[in-house]
């Protein structure tokens, strides 16, 4: 009897020890989730009556529900069924639908909570936070305008657990069909930022992720930004890209022309690479990609592209996005 309670004991330790080590582990992921819109037309929106039932997309409350289904199902996938603890999203038009697809995430048991605002862009898509309120304590939050411009906020948030602060910045930079300088304006406000915030803490722990429209070899995300692939050649002041590898491998997120881009980023502080607070765990980042996310056409001569849920006006009720999520693990030290 004896014995066995003392197995009993060992396995209880170890089984709360493992439950520790998970929470002080974590998902990051980021997603832009194509055109979540609602089905009712914002007036003071000019785009977004597209996605309303009486034009060509015939946008239904039906079809609304088919793609946050679709939705969940991936981020319910992630991190072995539990979910990220951090997502970003880009493509949302406001609060509600991500409170929608909130709901449909309860089933993996976590207390999500949403950072958001609508933001000046013309089609009416916002970038969001979504954070597990039962690790994380909201510090503060902010959203970075580009004056002059229609498009979207940057979302800038900071988190802390247990004494520690993370800082995310999700974003959704203009669109390959504008001029490079219109991404780069972005880079530099963005930078300036992050400038600050190096300056107050040399060792500050952030992550800047999301759909930035360029590749990580192109000026506004190198050069302006100042990023690097090699984490172990970084000079001061520069972030590591860590979706670089994935770049250089010829994979993406998003295709284009029958060929990857990397569009979607997870570019990390030098402080989550110096094993204090917050530390980025080494090779982790990936795109998430499963087979029944894929679309593969019967043409030889195509490759897989992400299944999403337009196609001109013809819906598809196997789609998810045009884009596959990233996603990265950080762990806190103590």
């Amino acid at each position: 009897m004896h014995l066995a309670f003392r197995c009993l004991l060992i396995c209880v330790t170890l089984l709360v020890s493992a439950r520790s080590f998970a929470q002080d582990e974590m998902t990051v992921a980021f997603w832009n989730v194509e055109n979540l819109f609602d089905t009712v037309d914002d007036p003071k929106v000019e785009k977004d009556e597209e996605f309303t039932p009486a034009q060509p997309k015939k946008w239904t409350t039906e079809r609304l529900e088919i793609k946050l289904k679709n939705l969940a199902r991936v981020i319910s996938d992630m991190d072995d069924g539990q979910g990220p603890a951090i997502l970003g999203l880009c493509e949302v038009e406001n609060r509600d639908v991500v409170e929608l697809l909130v709901r449909k995430l309860q089933p993996i048991k976590r207390k999500y909570a949403i950072v958001h605002q609508d933001s000046p862009s013309f089609r009416g898509i916002d970038c969001a936070l979504v954070f597990d309120a039962g690790i994380f304590k909201l510090e503060e939050s902010r959203f970075i305008r580009i004056e002059g411009e229609t498009t979207r906020d940057i979302v800038e948030v900071r988190l802390s657990r247990l004494g520690n602060s993370l800082t995310v910045f999700v974003n959704h930079w203009p669109s390959r069909g504008n001029p490079e300088e219109a991404r780069i304006k972005v880079a530099t406000l963005l930078r300036k930022r992050i400038d600050e915030l190096l300056k107050q803490d040399a060792a500050a722990d952030f992550l800047i992720i999301g759909d930035l429209n360029d590749m990580p070899v192109d000026k506004s995300v190198g050069t302006t930004l100042r990023t690097w692939g090699n984490a172990d050649e970084l000079r001061p002041g520069v972030l590591f890209n860590s979706i670089w590898d994935h770049h250089k491998a010829g994979r993406g997120t998003y295709v284009y022309q029958n060929r990857w881009n990397t569009l979607d980023h997870v570019i990390l502080s030098p402080g989550l690479l110096d094993d204090r607070g917050f530390s980025w765990v080494r090779g982790s980042t990936k795109v998430v990609q499963s087979d029944y996310q894929m679309y593969v056409s019967k043409n030889p001569k195509s490759i897989p592209v992400p299944s999403r849920s337009y196609t001109g006006s013809n819906f598809h009720d196997n789609g998810f996005s045009d884009h596959l999520p990233v996603a990265c693990r950080v762990r806190l030290s103590q």
